[in-house]
């Protein structure tokens, strides 16, 4: 079923409910009305004890430039840095509606 892709770097919360502040996005071409479209190749920078975090499961049949495109039924990770090192789930908090794929 298709969801709404995810575009803010807001959109997307770490294990903690803190969201992300910035992503850096190799897709610079395709755009929403939000903003441009997340792929899975996309680093997601968090505040706080959680520092960055990427994409472990990207849509399959969506692929923007070669590259998998991300939407609300995908999973990632967030690295928190405080020893050990150990990842958490990302959750996406806000999608574009208007615009969906899977």
């Amino acid at each position: 079923m298709a969801t709404g892709f995810q575009v803010l770097p807001s959109g997307v919360q770490d294990a903690t409910a803190v969201p992300a502040t910035s992503k850096m996005s190799a897709n610079q071409r395709v755009k929403t009305t939000a903003g441009t479209i997340s792929v899975a190749t996309d680093v997601l920078t968090f505040p706080g004890p959680s520092t960055v975090g990427n994409w472990l499961v990207p849509n399959q049949h969506v692929l923007i430039g070669g590259t998998p495109s991300i939407s609300q039924t995908c999973s990632g990770q967030a690295i928190r840095v405080i020893p050990p090192p150990t990842p958490a789930p990302v959750v996406i908090t806000l999608t574009d509606s208007r615009a969906s794929g899977s």
